[in-house]
This record gives structure tokens, sequence and C-alpha cells, in this order.
């Protein structure tokens, strides 16, 4: 028992080293490099998807542009047709390639001189969009600065600094309705070319949520609060090269719309850092059966409020330390 606890011991001091340090780093460039794609290498369906979406996000960019080039992007758009064939011969048509042939299609209807300037170009693009369906999921679309400015006539300030961390949560359940109502609106943060990489996994079970919650290690007098918890990861299949940072990036602005999201239907919520070492994360992993593809952004744990209840003041620093002005004229 007493060698047991000492090896814990000796395990945590290496892990806070900068040696540890090293081997996490070695661990999240393995992964990196194991599930990212390239064009040449697209290694599962989710690369292909996201692959597939990155090329035709490029097309949608392009037409909400304020004047864009007639005939814009034809190597892109070639490739897109190609890897696209080559995606429904393997995995036929789904939702990724509605979305590309209903883009394509507006494309055509904003360069109709196409047929006359480039006819085996406008062949090839047609010819795809033999069965095309519109359904308004792929393109651009219109707002109104009228109906925007009505849909955020909100206290958005109070409802922002009204969001805090919760320690001390109600007995009550929380519906599953309620996440999903969260998730619903989560999904809308923004992500690199619109890939969405983020994934959302839910535990009930009292028995699994502390185990889980024991392995993250922070959340220590309030484990027995949390009525249940979420974990935040992204999928690295949906990222390419150079995109490291963006696995984390895309994964916490999700995580904070998710935050807000959960706000607004009245559920509260704490943030639980995933900052582990990576024999722990895949240990989470292995008991939460989480791919291990995916890399933890976050836990959070969520419950129903009390009528009343304390929280941290968490005192903010002022605007004037956050924002720099840069060339002042």
């Amino acid at each position: 028992m007493i060698q047991k606890i000492k090896g814990k011991i000796y395990a945590l001091i290496f892990w806070q080293t900068r040696v540890g340090e090293i081997f996490n780093m070695v661990y999240g460039l393995r992964i990196f490099y194991k599930y990212t794609f390239t064009e040449e290498k697209l290694k599962s369906r989710e690369s292909f998807q996201a692959f597939l979406t990155k090329q035709y996000h490029i097309v949608e960019k392009g037409l909400a542009l304020p004047d864009p080039r007639q005939g814009f992007g034809k190597p892109k758009i070639r490739l897109l047709i190609s890897k696209s064939l080559e995606y429904e011969k393997n995995w036929g048509s789904d939702r990724t390639i509605a979305n590309i042939k209903e883009t394509l299609q507006q494309y055509l209807d904003r360069n109709l001189n196409l047929k006359n300037e480039d006819l085996p170009f406008y062949e090839l693009v047609s010819n795809f969009l033999h069965d095309v369906k519109i359904q308004n999921t792929g393109g651009v679309k219109k707002l109104n600065l009228v109906a925007l400015q009505k849909a955020t006539d909100i206290d958005f300030e109070s409802f922002v600094k009204t969001r805090t961390s919760v320690r001390d949560f109600s007995e009550l359940d929380v519906p599953f309705s309620e996440i999903e109502k969260a998730v619903e609106l989560a999904r809308f943060a923004p992500s690199v070319c619109n890939r969405q990489s983020w994934r959302l996994h839910h535990y009930t079970d009292k028995a699994l949520k502390n185990k889980l919650l024991k392995l993250q290690g922070g959340n220590n007098g309030f484990t027995d609060s949390i009525n249940q918890l979420l974990i935040v990861t992204t999928d690295v299949r949906r990222f390419t090269k150079l995109e490291g940072n963006q696995v984390f990036v895309d994964g916490g602005l999700f995580a904070m719309n998710l935050l807000l999201s959960l706000h607004a239907q009245g559920i509260g919520s704490c943030c639980l850092n995933t900052c582990v070492p990576y024999v722990v994360e895949n240990q989470i992993k292995d008991l939460g059966a989480i791919p291990h593809s995916e890399r933890l952004i976050m836990m959070i744990g969520i419950g129903k409020l009390k009528d009343n209840f304390e929280v941290a003041i968490s005192d903010r620093i002022g605007v004037a330390e956050i924002l720099e002005r840069n060339g002042i004229i």
C-alpha cells in the first residue's frame, strides 16, 4: 500500500516537470498526425466530409463577397466535384453532398456567362447537379438589418454577467430535453471552414460520473452536487495541417456557446479543465467511451439551480488591461 502511494506521488511529481510537459506535447502531436487529413490522405469518412466542407465553404465565402468575380474558383470547384464523386462512390449521397450541390447551383445561377465563356467547365458543374434538390442548406442566404436588430434587442449585458460557475446545485434532475435544446443552440458556434468538429459526451450514471470527475481532480467538495456531467471534445479527423491549435479554438468556441445556452435554459454549470497528463486523458477516454481520435476540451458539471446559493465573485480585469488600440490616427 505504501509503495503504491509513493508511486502515485512520484507520477504526480513527474507530470508537473518540464519533461512531463514534453511527453504531453508529444502525445498531442501523435494524435494530430495520426488522425488529421491532407488532400492526398483522406483517412476516414469524417476526414473526407471535413475536406469537402472546407472546399465548398470556400465557394460559399466567395458568393458572400460584395462583388464576386465572375467564374471565380474554377480549380477548387473542379477538385470539389472530383472528390465529391469519389465520396459518393464510397459512402453515397448525404447531407454534405446535398450542401455542395446547392452551393454550386447558386454558383451557376450567379455566373450566367459560364456557358458561353467556358462550356467544358459549365457542363462539368451542370452534369454534377443533375439531381440537385434545393433545401436551403448550402450556398448563401440574405439577412436583414432590421430583423437582426429586433433579434438582438435583449438585455445581453445582464445575461452575460449573470452566467457564472456554480458549485452548489439543487437535487432536481436536469431533463434531457433541456440539454438537447442547449446543444441545438450551441451548434451555431463558428468553426474553421464550418467543419464543426465538436462532440459532446453526456453522463448521468452517478458511479460513472464520479469516476470521471475523480480523474479530472478539480471538483473536490462539490462532486456529489453535480447532477450530470458533460465532456466537450473535438474530432481531430476534421482538421488538417497547421491546425493544431484550431482543435482547441473550435472546441472552446463551442464550449462557450454551450455554457451560454445552458444559462439561457436556467441550467447551472461549472467549467472543469482537462489539463491532465496524457495517460489520464486516455483513462478518461476509455472510461467515458470517447474515441481516441478526439481531444478533450473541458468537462462541464451541470445541475438545476437552487432558489438561493453562493458563487465566487471572480473579479474581472478592466477593459484597459485587455484592449490595445493600435494605429490610432
